[in-house]
């Protein structure tokens, strides 16, 4: 989702790029270079799905002016190649999409904050509170980060945007939303689908691509022992690694 910068008030933009950019430093300070220099094939799954959500975004509708709404696809990143990754290369696609678009540039880190760090972290929140032991079932990550990871941050993107149009006073914005209420449902669905098939798909045949998929956790076989040796971590550094699962814990 992006908002135009003429819509908002100077304050919400400013302050939705301090955010933007303590996250994008953050981001960069967790991100293991080393692991990712070691392992130059994850390289083609960072920048793959900064390109995927990228065309993902071009589908849009202008359901208002000044309100762009598309797919967001960042669940399904962020749980291939972890927090740090997601945030960074889906900056670089939000970056692209703005020259092609030829968006105002001052509404760059509210596009950010919505497009990229919300979902990224929500999921992320998501994906360590679903790693219990009571929920040690494939279908509890699948589902539930998938699916329901991706219809979560469409109904809490909804309404932050909702607040965002009341603090800048844009009533009939608010007084639209109420009519379309029902299309948030409808998105909620669609972006759920998308990233459970993905999820779904990427965990099934190609687990060691998945970055926060635990199949020594979720699975417990053979394939889990083969996937022990033969994977690597590669976002952040052991120490202070918080973007996997704590129990048990994956070696970068």
């Amino acid at each position: 989702m992006h908002i135009s910068a003429y819509l908002m008030q100077a304050w919400l933009l400013g302050m939705a790029a301090v955010l933007a950019v303590l996250a994008l430093g953050t981001a960069l300070r967790r991100a293991n270079w080393s692991a990712l220099k070691a392992s130059p094939g994850r390289l083609h799954l960072i920048a793959g799905g900064a390109v995927a959500c990228l065309f993902l975004w071009l589908l849009n509708i202008h359901l208002v002016d000044g309100l762009i709404l598309h797919f967001l696809g960042i669940t399904t990143l962020t749980l291939v190649v972890g927090w740090s990754y997601a945030v960074l290369a889906a900056t670089i696609a939000v970056v692209v999409f703005y020259a092609v678009q030829g968006l105002a540039w001052p509404g760059l880190g509210l596009s950010l904050c919505l497009t990229v760090l919300l979902p990224a972290t929500v999921t992320r929140v998501l994906v360590q509170l679903l790693h219990r032991p009571s929920l040690k079932h494939p279908f509890v990550y699948i589902l539930g980060a998938g699916f329901a990871g991706g219809g979560l941050v469409v109904l809490l993107l909804a309404c932050i945007t909702l607040v965002l149009f009341w603090f800048s006073g844009l009533d009939a914005y608010v007084a639209a939303a109420a009519e379309w209420w029902p299309l948030v449902l409808l998105i909620m669905f669609s972006e759920g689908f998308i990233n459970g098939m993905c999820v779904s798909a990427l965990a099934i045949f190609y687990p060691d691509w998945v970055k926060t998929f635990d199949d020594r956790f979720y699975l417990d076989g053979e394939r889990s022992h083969r996937r022990g040796e033969a994977s690597s971590r590669f976002d952040e550094d052991d120490s202070g690694n918080d973007d996997q699962p704590s129990d048990p814990p994956k070696n970068d």
